[in-house]
């Protein structure tokens, strides 16, 4: 007994020690950034951050000049966190990083500058213009007319992690690429200067990424977040949801699969990327109306039912009924809620008898009579006005004539969905199997 309780003790103990290790980094730095962007020397810089933890910490912005530092606590407002530093002369170079710690851990983020009266760089022309999981590159094209210093460009990859920092040494000219390699592939590339080309991070051809770019001051100028991958699978048939090649940009800028052109010019795709956040919204799928047909029609209790011949619930939303010949005289249109689900039924009433159906939804009656000793065409639309079912007697075309009542039997499809028979009324169930000749006179 006594050695069953000493265990327990040490699993208690155990699961206690596992506790205060964390799983966790604890303290997450991210989205740090500075204004104003051009700084001059009347220029306050406030350099803003978002630091979350589950413990509580301090937040300091510790930034140097000419090998000095300076320490200030910074201010929040729940995650986010500021900090002002002051004002400098021209020409004169600040770097700062902003420090979070408790008890258990310190963070840091990475170092960023500015010098006071530089020349504005007008980032927004630098775009992301593909992404390679296959051959896993990133190449970044300059869109303006001017050559972009890259010095602390940086590259961020889903949200947090800092995956390329650009050096004082490169630059992209204009209408130029710069390429850049994952470091999973580096050894395919001996050709490239790794400090200044190589990537720290993966890129998979098959997983929601985010890739997003990002000047000196912490400013986004372009952000490629895939959030629902799948939905590119579903439309395109692509294995895995893998990307058969590129994401990228055609000349209209918008995000298309296309074939690998890293360092030069884009092809244009045919199959836009679906799933990005702000992007396109992936199309409705058309609905397969093939498979909805008028399906039984009751003069005497006067009912007509919709059967979904289909293996997938279907809305009829737009679809309408017209009345002998008459395509004007709507008798019936499906609102949103009218879905049909695979292999089964709805049922519409006559407003005739709505008294004796106070159970019945309000939108599934048609605003008509129904007989079983007349000359009728009752006709099913599509949304976009196309016919696509109809059941008539009477050959003469003239509707309404008076002729043998068929009452209590049903204009029925013998079986669902089969050849029009008088049959015995089955309203929102199965109809048989078989049954007789209509009468047309």
């Amino acid at each position: 007994m006594k050695k069953i309780m000493f265990v327990a003790l040490a699993l208690i103990l155990g699961l206690a020690s596992c506790v205060k290790d964390k799983q966790y980094p604890g303290i997450n730095i991210t989205n740090v950034s500075y204004s104003p962007a051009a700084v001059t020397e009347n220029s306050d810089v406030t350099v803003s951050a978002t630091i979350s933890c589950f413990n509580s910490f301090e937040a300091k912005l510790v930034y140097t000049i000419n090998d000095n530092s300076t320490t200030l606590n910074m201010a929040s407002n729940g995650d986010a966190y500021t900090a002002v530093i002051p004002a400098q002369p021209d020409n004169t170079t600040v770097n700062f990083y902003v420090e979070a710690s408790n008890a258990d851990a310190t963070t840091k983020s990475a170092t960023m500058s500015y010098t006071v009266g530089a020349v504005q760089v007008d980032y927004s022309v630098l775009r992301i213009n593909e992404l390679n999981g296959n051959d896993k590159f990133i190449e970044i094209f300059n869109n303006g007319n001017d050559a972009i210093p890259m010095s602390n460009v940086t590259i961020y990859k889903d949200t947090e992690k800092l995956i390329w920092t650009g050096k004082s040494s490169v630059t992209i000219e204009p209408g130029a690429y710069l390429l850049l390699y994952s470091e999973d592939v580096i050894n395919d590339h001996p050709e490239i200067d790794t400090a200044l080309y190589m990537f720290h991070s993966g890129l998979s051809a098959k997983k929601n990424v985010r890739i997003e770019l990002k000047t000196p001051a912490g400013v986004s100028v372009d952000d490629f977040n895939l959030t629902q991958i799948e939905l590119n699978g579903e439309a395109y048939g692509y294995p895995g949801n893998q990307a058969p090649a590129s994401y990228s940009r055609n000349a209209n800028t918008d995000w298309y699969y296309a074939d690998a052109t890293p360092g030069a010019a884009n092809v244009d795709g045919e199959n836009i990327v679906l799933g990005l956040e702000g992007g396109v919204t992936p199309p409705a799928p058309t609905p397969d109306y093939t498979n909805i047909v008028l399906n039984e029609l009751n003069g005497d209790t006067k009912f007509i039912e919709i059967y979904n011949k289909g293996t997938l619930d279907l809305s009829l939303e737009g679809m309408y009924i017209t009345k002998d010949g008459n395509e004007e005289d709507i008798k019936w249109t499906a609102d949103a809620t009218v879905i049909v689900p695979a292999h089964s039924y709805i049922l519409l009433y006559s407003a005739d008898v709505q008294a004796d159906h106070p159970e019945h939804p309000t939108n599934l009656f048609f605003n008509s009579g129904l007989s079983a000793k007349k000359t009728v065409r009752i006709a099913l639309y599509m949304p976009d006005g196309t016919e696509r079912d109809v059941f008539t007697r009477g050959s003469t075309g003239e509707w309404g004539q008076t002729i043998s009542n068929v009452a209590p039997q049903s204009y029925a499809r013998t079986p669902d969905g089969g050849d029009w028979k008088l049959a015995d009324p089955t309203p929102g169930e199965a109809n048989p199997a078989t049954g007789d000749d209509i009468p047309q006179e």
